[in-house]
Parts: structure tokens; C-alpha cells; sequence
């Protein structure tokens, strides 16, 4: 083969511009793949204020797309398919993030072209990509997953899921998340205190962070119930940063210790400005922005949703609640609020947990061995 490998990643989503964590890993791994001699270009639905070009050591082409949330399900995958007859001859696999309509799109051209495919799922259960895509399946015959020559899971609810789809178990990989640590690590209290005059937030509070996607099935309204009895008696403000979600969206309370901030690129900022975060959840895969808290040294409280049990040891690195569990939400945050030593304790676990299993480079080491052995099967 001539020249470096050619990898089309397909996201729903591309900075600049709002991204949830599956985008945020497609530009971790996207960017670590290209220092290692990969050429990975990015194809994603153009979103107000952002056009094609590069961003970073990347080029991202950014196709036309409805912003409606109806609309926009709907025709971008037909856009996408259109894009890819022409122009997916180029590359020598093609990589989908997320298994919606976008990978059945990929999936038909690279069944037409013979251009090996490798999809990974972001969540599992009844509200993960598997499930959510049932009523379509009957139409699509879920093309994108069934057609490629490897699906990632992140966790075993996803590799339950593929198998009941019937995607043999020799294509699927069990790879993490992973995370570029060098930004992301713990604040020192001056630090903290500068961040937040910075940030326009309050100085004297406790600080409880939410970051993602303002939608149901983040757990959003739980969080929303379960701070608003908490914020009776506790010095504590809830900080939601994101954008609305475009499928399930949520309308965030106006009350006087809830903040919202949209979404930004210095998502760091605000971790190491924080002092809990919240992880809610009702569905998930391996999620980034958990992840990032932890190796900022947040004290964490989460769902017990996908990979989450295996990221966060109950007590030790961490406190999981079971989904939709608002008291139990209620009851871990006023315990993290009111003990100081617990949030201490517990965030320095996370940070040294995140920091041994999760580097970006031992996971792209997975994915990049997954390549080759498809690439070679190709081949053959």
C-alpha cells in the first residue's frame, strides 16, 4: 500500500461547534491516529457558524444538513450516502461514530464499494443505539452494524446488544474510551478560585457540575429534582453546561442556584473550577465527560449505566446510584456536599484509577490493531 492508510471517520457532530462525548473521543482518536502515519480525514452535518476545513492537524468536511430534529435524522444520512458514492473510493476504511442512520448510510455504500467498515456504539440497553433504531430496522435491516467488519463496545450491555442483533462475536471488539490527559488534571485552590472569577461563577459554593447533552435520557430532570431539595438546605449551585439536546430535549428550571453555560471547547475550566460532578445517566456507553471529571479529581456521582460499574468502584472512586434513583441522587450529593474529606478522598482514587486504565494511547493501540486485522482480511 502507498502512501499513509486512508480512515474516513463519520460523526454526528465536529468542533467547533456543540459536541457530546462520542465526538469529543472521535477528535481524540482521530488526532492520535494521525501522529502515528494514519491520514483520517472527517465527514460530519454542518452546524450554524462552522464550515469544511481543518481544525487542527484534521481536514472536516461538513455536509449540508436541517437543523429541525425531525428533518435532520432523516435527510442527512440520504447527504451522507450521496457524499460517500463519490468520494468513499479514496479512503481504505471507513470509521462511523455512533450506530444511527449515518452508519446504515456508510454501511450500503461500503457494502458497494467493498470498503471495510468499523462502527462503534456509544450506548446499550433500551435507550441505546440498538434499541432506539428498532422502529427503522424493519426498513434498514440495520445494514450499518450487521455489514461491519468490526463494531467497538464499550461495555457489556453493548456487546449483549450486538449479539441480539446477530453480529457474530468474532467482529465485535471490546475496546474503552480513552482520554489525552495532559489537560485535565486537578486544580490547586488558588487555581480553583481564579477559575471561577473567570467563569462567572460563584465563589463561596459548592460547586455541582453537569456536562453534556441537556436531554431525558441524560438524566437531566432527575438531576433538576434531586438539587432543587438538596439547594433547601446545602450551599450548593448546579452548574449545567452543554446545549440542548437535538432528539429528547430538556428545558432546564430558571432557579436561583442553577446555572446554565453553553457549550465550549474549555470544558477543563469548569471541572477544575467544580467540586462534584453529576453523572445521571439512563443511557451510556463508556462516557467521555465521566472520564475527564474523575481525572480532574472531581468527586463523582453516577448512574449505574453501561460501563460506568467498571469505571468507578462504589465508595472507593466514586458513589453510582441506580437509574432514576432521585432520592438516592439527592441523598449521595448532600453526602459529598457536607463532607469535604469524602470529596478529597474520592477524587484523588478517580484521578489515579482514570490515569493507569484510560490513556488515549493504549486505547488507540486497540483500535489501531483492530484496523490492521480487518484491513488485512480485506486483502484476502
Amino acid at each position: 500500500m502507498n502512501g499513509p492508510r486512508r480512515v474516513l471517520f463519520c460523526t454526528i457532530g465536529y468542533e467547533p461547534g456543540p459536541v457530546g462525548g462520542a465526538e469529543r473521543q472521535a477528535r481524540l482518536q482521530a488526532e492520535e491516529l494521525q501522529r502515528r502515519g494514519w491520514a483520517v480525514d472527517i465527514v460530519a452535518p454542518r452546524d450554524k457558524g462552522t464550515r469544511s476545513g481543518r481544525v487542527g492537524p484534521l481536514r472536516v468536511r461538513r455536509l449540508p444538513a436541517p437543523s429541525q430534529r425531525g428533518l435532520r435524522s432523516i435527510l442527512y444520512p440520504i447527504v451522507l450516502f450521496t457524499w460517500l458514492l463519490s468520494n468513499i473510493r479514496r479512503y481504505d476504511l471507513v470509521h462511523v461514530h455512533l450506530a444511527n442512520l449515518q452508519a446504515d448510510a456508510a454501511g450500503l455504500a461500503a457494502r458497494i464499494f467493498r470498503v471495510p467498515l468499523y462502527v462503534k456504539l456509544a450506548g446499550g440497553g433500551p435507550l441505546g443505539e440498538i434499541a432506539r433504531m428498532r422502529p427503522t430496522a424493519w426498513l434498514t435491516r440495520r445494514v450499518g452494524v450487521r455489514s461491519a467488519a468490526r463494531v467497538q463496545a464499550t461495555s457489556a450491555e453493548i456487546v449483549d446488544d450486538l449479539r441480539g442483533v446477530g453480529v457474530p462475536d468474532g467482529r465485535i471488539v471490546r475496546i474503552p474510551n480513552g482520554l489525552a490527559d495532559e489537560a485535565f488534571r486537578p486544580a490547586t485552590p488558588a487555581e480553583r478560585k481564579k477559575l471561577r472569577r473567570k467563569l462567572g461563577l460563584p465563589e463561596h459554593r459548592i460547586l455541582i457540575l453537569f456536562v453534556g447533552r441537556f436531554a431525558g435520557y441524560k438524566g437531566v430532570q432527575d438531576l433538576c429534582e434531586a438539587t432543587m431539595a438538596v439547594q433547601r438546605d446545602q450551599p450548593a449551585t448546579l452548574v449545567f453546561l452543554g446545549a440542548p439536546a437535538i432528539d429528547d430535549p430538556v428545558e432546564i428550571p430558571s432557579e436561583t442556584n442553577t446555572i446554565v453555560k453553553p457549550w465550549t471547547d474549555r470544558v477543563v475550566e469548569y471541572l477544575q473550577a467544580s467540586d462534584i460532578y453529576a453523572h445521571p445517566s439512563h443511557t451510556e456507553g463508556m462516557p467521555n465527560s465521566l472520564l475527564e471529571a474523575m481525572t480532574v479529581g472531581l468527586a463523582c456521582v453516577a448512574t449505574r449505566v453501561g460501563a460506568v460499574p467498571e469505571m468507578i468502584d462504589d465508595g472507593r472512586t466514586g458513589l453510582l446510584v441506580d437509574i432514576g434513583d432521585v432520592e438516592g441522587l439527592r441523598a449521595a450529593l448532600i453526602r459529598l456536599i457536607n463532607d469535604k474529606q469524602l470529596r478529597s478522598r474520592l477524587g484523588r482514587a478517580a484521578a489515579k484509577e482514570v490515569l493507569q486504565r484510560y490513556r488515549i494511547g493504549s486505547v488507540v493501540d486497540q483500535i489501531e490493531a483492530a484496523y490492521l486485522d480487518l484491513l488485512a482480511e480485506a486483502r484476502v
